[in-house]
């Protein structure tokens, strides 16, 4: 009894000591937008069924990825989500201020590309000749399902701000490998800040969105001896 009590604890604690690898920043970028192809969406109302797609280009890498220069003038590093619909937006009266929305979505794809030459444009209205043509013009280095998304904003704060967040399962590209140290692809988190205010946003756009993308790989847990586990609790 006491050999499995020692061998439970063990284990519990190992549990405990696991922690992320390759966990922090991967993408980061400033801007993306996101527009919508169903007449009527505005960035407080997306009614159920509406489309909603993101186009953006990548500012910095970072590990495993930071061997990429997003920086270099004769390419550039762009990614494109696309195939979500709206399950429609909720209002939530927050007295004395204004109203709170909340918008989720069905899940879609996420596409990481490197094109050569820099020619990314985020032109007014779209879809329409750039985009989201010059986002998707290049090798393809990441894809994955995009799931779990949602925005939430306001229409009280200063300069009509929110946030945007979604999970990512990364599956394809031929930077994958990169995404699976331990042999299957890390979960990621699509995370920023948004705005819809009028002074950032580009006409024909909803939002423009500051953000990044965090790698979450799990790692082993660490081994330990009997007696290290015991000294943890004198």
């Amino acid at each position: 009894m006491i050999r499995m009590i020692r061998t439970t604890v063990l284990a519990l604690v190992a549990c405990a000591l696991a922690a992320p690898s390759h966990a922090g920043l991967v993408i980061d970028w400033d801007p993306a937008y996101f527009y919508s192809t169903t007449p009527g969406v505005t960035a407080t109302n997306a009614p159920a069924g509406s489309t909603l797609f993101i186009v953006g280009t990548v500012s910095v890498f970072g590990p495993p990825l930071q061997f990429l220069n997003a920086n270099d003038p004769t390419k550039d590093y762009t990614f494109y989500i696309h195939g979500m619909s709206s399950n429609g937006t909720t209002p939530t009266a927050v007295p004395p201020l204004g109203t709170a929305y909340v918008t989720t979505y069905t899940a879609g794809t996420i596409e990481l590309y490197e094109g050569t030459p820099r020619d990314a444009a985020f032109d007014p209205n779209p879809p329409n000749a750039n985009v989201p043509s010059t986002f998707t013009n290049g090798t393809l280095l990441l894809s994955g399902t995009f799931y779990n998304f949602y925005t939430q904003t306001n229409n009280f704060s200063n300069f009509s701000t929110g946030n945007a967040e979604a999970n990512i399962s990364w599956t394809g590209g031929t930077l994958l490998p990169f995404m699976s140290p331990g042999g299957q692809p890390c979960p990621s988190l699509f995370t920023g800040g948004l705005s819809w205010h009028p002074g950032v946003v580009i006409p024909g756009y909803l939002f423009r969105h500051d953000g990044k993308i965090d790698l979450e790989c799990p790692t082993p847990a660490r081994s330990s001896t009997w007696g290290k586990i015991k000294a943890l609790y004198r």
